[in-house]
């Protein structure tokens, strides 16, 4: 894919979550309630759990927090000193992470006030990944790539050489796009430093050494025009290392090795999936826009979550606290709208 037409479909995917909102008021079926409501105009973009203590970020500066596991949430009393679009939040102990637009980095420690740092660029960053020694990692667009070792004070590119990494290596390429500089959407850091990154062109990689060397760990095929893979959107890696990832035409892949081998499953789904994540029982779910899927047996098979307000509209990340349900977890997106979805006996 040609640069100019991966700005277009990047700014579309903005746009996208921007702006597809439809009955915002609308309440979901049984199983789904949503616990706070802002404007039509509000999104937010991201959630993340350090224990109880939830924060979900988003458009123009927004954050709403909650501090008993999800049960009750409400716009957070220290708002962030900026008004640009916060599209990644990482909370680890009781340091936070947020991430945005134009190279936006801010952090905090406890529930104080947030700061911005210096990120050393200008791009769009999308995501961060936070251990508890205190490395971070920051994924952005057209192959921006950040690393701190002091839990966000300071970064540095660790940008690989994208082409070589994205060569097949077997002369078996199905598309021509271009992949120099790839958008990457997730990311995982685990407490051994280890890293996990994916996004455009379906790829997962690898790193063991804190981001030196990087290995091609998944490659989803084409998409149905036979000529580029879907991007991935969602990723999460629970301790036991078992996780998913999630993205366009419904993807879904799986991972019992803490991301060092993947295998994608069939959704049955050809929606867009923002994210994924596991319940506490061990349920799965991913959503996106317009759609969500349920997994009860780890991934074998896939249902609708059939929800008024998920089937109408679009949410793009996911989450639960430690002391959130077993069968529960919390949906961010449209209107400023945290959603809770509760699984039951379903």
């Amino acid at each position: 894919m040609k640069r100019s037409a991966r700005v277009k479909f990047f700014e579309l995917l903005i746009l996208c979550l921007c702006t597809a909102s439809f009955s915002p008021f609308a309440q979901a079926k049984t199983g789904s309630q949503a616990l706070t409501q802002m404007t039509p105009h509000d999104r937010l973009y991201a959630v993340a759990f350090g224990g109880d203590v939830g924060v979900a970020v988003g458009h123009a500066g927004l954050i709403m927090e909650t501090t008993d596991g999800g049960k009750t949430w409400a716009k957070a009393a220290e708002q962030p000193p900026t008004k640009l679009a916060m599209h990644g939040i990482a909370v680890v102990g009781n340091r936070s992470i947020a991430v945005g637009q134009k190279g936006l980095v801010l952090i905090r420690e406890g529930r104080g006030a947030w700061r911005k740092v210096d990120s050393g660029t200008e791009s769009r960053l999308l995501r961060v990944g936070l251990n508890k020694n205190g490395v971070a990692v920051i994924v952005g667009a057209f192959g921006t790539l950040l690393k701190s070792t002091d839990g966000g004070e300071t970064w540095s590119s660790i940008a690989p050489n994208w082409a070589e990494l994205y060569k097949s290596g077997d002369g078996s390429d199905e598309f021509s796009a271009v992949r120099d500089e790839p958008t990457n959407y997730v990311v995982k850091v685990f407490d051994d430093n280890s890293i996990l990154i994916g996004g455009e062109y379906g790829q997962i990689n690898h790193s063991t050494d804190g981001g030196a060397t990087w290995t091609p760990v998944f490659q989803a095929a084409t998409d149905a025009s036979g000529t580029i893979p879907p991007t991935i959107f969602g990723m999460n890696v629970g301790d036991d290392g078992v996780g998913y990832a999630s993205g366009q035409d419904g993807l879904i892949t799986k991972t019992t090795d803490g991301g060092k081998s993947w295998k994608r499953v069939d959704s049955g789904s050809l929606a867009s999936l923002f994210d994924i994540d596991t319940t506490a029982d061990g349920r799965v779910i991913a959503i996106g826009m317009r759609a969500a899927l349920v997994s009860s047996d780890a991934g074998a098979t896939w249902q609708p979550l059939k929800a008024l307000d998920v089937s109408l509209n679009w949410y793009s990340g996911l989450s639960r606290g430690s002391s959130t349900p077993g069968d529960e977890l919390f949906a961010v997106g449209h209107s400023g709208r945290v959603l809770s979805l509760a699984l039951g006996n379903r």
